[in-house]
């Protein structure tokens, strides 16, 4: 299949959507990249092989997740009844009238109504990565922001990883594609022209000017920790709507709110650990419920990378009161599956986002098999699973829609930017996809591994990974792992506990 993808949009501004946008800039038209070797600045192709690049963000500036703000999204979805499920939480929104006639420059206006978003960042102050700062980077920029004297060494505060995003941007020229306070709200093909139309609104003074637009090919990046995932539990919508002190862990942003409080944390993973070291020291008390049942011990993670997370919560010199399961909130505290009721001054919901794309769960794409996102069990309501995308990138429905930073993995930037890779090599016709049989065999071969708990993509695969996604970038693009040695992140991550402690102790001033 040869791809005639002269006019391309990206939908989001971080990482993954920066990061694309580079690496279709510097792809030719005769499937060559000018990106060969890593250094921080590439020459532009004199001929680029897509003639039109527009990147959609919703926010006013670029960085994503790593955007921090002082404003937060609202702790708990109030109105809504199945708040456990992302189509409820976050609905398509429906433009005011037909926008078969309208563009950018004649669009339809109406008045910007208020609503469920999820476009702030769940940054927090005090926040630092927990993946070592050198792998927080790109082969075809600046260099990485990783630092060896800084407190958190080798890993790096949240303001760090912004400050590369906006040199990325800067070095490379790319913010003049953007087109911010824009949010795309359906993407859908168009079975007579076999364009993808995007329905657009942008926000101006307090307005929503509504537009649509056609695009031969489309990506999305939207990353994967927008919409919070709200655990469905007996009484919690009621207790939440009653009391007010119930709220995601994407809504904290400092300790100063739990001061001498009696807080209770949902969930055992390292959110909620990266979010206890700061209560500790300042709580009158502080619960952890971990997704137990009654008489099970917290899991004791063997992986020298996760070991800490159970050694601390298991740490009777901390305090931290466990319990397992929630379940049912009563009309003034909480009843645990193990019988124990308890009543708490504040409640953080430290249990994940689901992965969820709103401008493509609607009526026109029923049965494309675009994307398949589904949850990881019967009992769960996170919907976090990604089917239907080869090498978690390319749709097997279309390949014309592209998906980066689907994977969990340590090497995330640089798995978002080899995804940019080959998106780059197979539209530009470089490189070809397998067969349609091919493909479905491969995204078969990862879920088995799903279905058999390995949901994170460990370097050592992460690596396997990367080389066969290399594999379909443009002639000539640099591939950093035939000239770079990574050390495991892994073991980093053994420094996590020795952090810990040191904020909790106070020797770490946040």
């Amino acid at each position: 299949m040869t791809f005639s993808a002269k006019k391309v949009a990206i939908i989001g501004a971080g990482a993954g959507g920066l990061v694309t946008l580079n690496e279709l800039l510097h792809t030719a038209s005769d499937g060559s990249s000018t990106i060969d070797k890593e250094k921080e600045r590439h020459a532009l192709p004199a001929n680029g092989a897509f003639s039109e690049i527009t990147v959609f963000e919703q926010n006013s500036s670029i960085g994503g997740v790593w955007n921090y703000s002082n404003e937060k999204d609202e702790g708990f979805p109030s109105g809504v009844v199945e708040y456990y499920k992302p189509s409820e939480v976050r609905p398509t929104k429906t433009p005011p009238e037909s926008l078969d006639s309208t563009s950018r420059e004649v669009p339809i206006e109406s008045k910007s109504l208020p609503g469920l978003r999820w476009n702030k960042s769940g940054i927090y102050d005090g926040l630092f990565t927990n993946i070592p700062g050198e792998l927080m980077r790109f082969t075809s920029g600046p260099p990485s922001v990783a630092t060896n004297d800084g407190v958190y060494a080798p890993f790096v505060t949240h303001d760090h990883v912004l400050r590369y995003l906006k040199n990325f941007t800067s070095v490379n020229g790319l913010e003049k594609y953007i087109r911010f306070r824009s949010s795309v709200e359906k993407v859908y093909k168009d079975p007579e022209t076999g364009k993808w139309v995007l329905q657009v609104v942008e926000r101006k003074d307090n307005a929503d000017n509504w537009y649509q637009e056609t695009f031969d090919a489309v990506v999305v990046a939207i990353g994967k920790f927008n919409i919070p995932h709200f655990p469905k539990v007996k009484g919690l919508r009621e207790f939440a709507a009653k009391h007010k002190n119930v709220s995601h862990a994407k809504s904290y942003r400092n300790p100063s709110d739990f001061r001498n409080k009696k807080v209770l944390i949902v969930g055992s993973s390292i959110s909620a650990v990266d979010i206890l070291q700061y209560l500790i020291p300042v709580c009158k008390e502080v619960h952890v419920s971990a997704n137990t049942l009654p008489g099970q011990e917290l899991k004791n993670n063997k992986e020298a990378g996760k070991k800490w997370i159970s050694d601390v919560l298991m740490d009777p010199a901390l305090l931290i009161r466990l319990h397992p399961k929630i379940r049912q909130f009563l009309e003034d505290s909480i009843e645990f599956i193990d019988g124990q009721v308890e009543s708490f001054d504040k409640i953080i919901l430290a249990t994940g986002y689901h992965t969820h794309y709103p401008f493509l769960s609607i009526p026109e794409n029923e049965g494309k098999g675009y994307v398949n996102v589904s949850t990881d069990g019967e009992d769960a309501t996170q919907h976090n699973i990604v089917r239907n995308l080869y090498l978690y990138t390319f749709s097997i429905g279309d390949s014309s829609l592209c998906h980066i930073g689907i994977p969990s993995t340590p090497l995330f930037f640089l798995i978002c930017e080899v995804s940019a890779i080959a998106v780059a090599g197979v539209w530009s016709n470089a490189k070809a996809l397998p067969s349609k049989e091919e493909q479905r065999q491969w995204v078969e071969d990862a879920f088995a591994l799903q279905s058999a708990g390995t949901k994170r993509v460990t370097s050592d695969a992460a690596t396997e990974l990367y080389n066969k996604i290399h594999s379909l970038g443009p002639r000539g693009r640099y591939n950093f792992f035939k000239s770079n040695v990574i050390d495991d992140p892994e073991k980093a991550k053994i420094i996590l506990k020795d952090l810990f402690y040191k904020i909790v102790k106070g020797k770490i001033e946040v």
